[in-house]
């Protein structure tokens, strides 16, 4: 690996652990007193991490343009998909990335939303009442958050390792540095480094098969659609 894309990994990594500090960091700060506590901490955390993902966008430019420009962009969504027969990928010959993208979007959303009620709503009481409170945060932050991670540990690892490492080796670094974060996540504990883990080798998957990070962020804005209406409850 030259040095330059290890420097570039590097930074991803840090930036990565970045996210996790500002998330402590920032824990039980009131800016708003008519806020719950979580609502608060978000705005602070996720206004920093988009300023720390910024900062990552402009050094990946910098340092590895065309690569950059190649891969930051929407892409071609219906791009030809390769199979991975392990995982259960063995698409037709009419199937592209439209057609596993939408399917594993409605499949993961489901896992996260029934791993997201035993972890955090099932025994709690809560109604529908309470996701409406907080519903124009949920879709603020789902937004924010899923630019900022796919922008740090998938774009990032994708242009920083691009012509270094295989394409197929590529997604387990993003599935491993994803993986790893979300242990103290939500979801959290084992379970939550597996789920974030797989999602986190799709994505990256499909930023380098479709030359563009739609699927990425479609599919993470869905998780985090669900993931926000539940932490964000008081």
């Amino acid at each position: 690996m030259k040095l330059r894309n290890f420097l570039l990994l590097l930074l991803i990594i840090i930036a990565t652990a970045g996210i996790l500090l500002i998330n402590i960091s920032t824990s039980g700060i009131v800016l708003f007193e008519k806020l719950n506590s979580e609502v608060n901490h978000h705005i602070l955390h996720q206004s920093f991490t988009l300023i720390l993902s910024f900062i990552v966008l402009f050094v990946l430019w910098l340092f590895r343009k065309d690569t950059f420009l190649h891969y930051f962009k929407i892409g071609n969504p219906k791009a030809a998909i390769t199979p991975e027969p392990l995982v259960g990928i063995n698409p037709k010959s009419n199937e592209t990335w439209f057609h596993y993208g939408r399917n594993i979007a409605i499949i993961i959303t489901l896992v996260t939303a029934i791993v997201m009620y035993f972890q955090g709503i099932k025994g709690n009481g809560v109604v529908f009442a309470d996701v409406l409170k907080i519903l124009p945060f949920v879709f603020i932050f789902a937004i924010t958050n899923s630019f900022v991670e796919e922008t740090i540990t998938r774009l990032g690892v994708v242009v920083s390792l691009h012509g270094s490492v295989s394409d197929k080796t590529i997604p387990m670094i993003s599935a491993l540095i994803f993986g790893v974060i979300h242990y103290w996540g939500s979801p959290g504990g084992i379970t939550g480094v597996i789920v974030a883990g797989f999602l986190g080798w799709f994505l990256a998957k499909s930023i380098l098969e479709t030359r563009g990070i739609f699927w990425a962020w479609i599919i993470h804005f869905m998780q985090d659609i669900i993931i926000f209406s539940v932490i964000l409850i008081d």
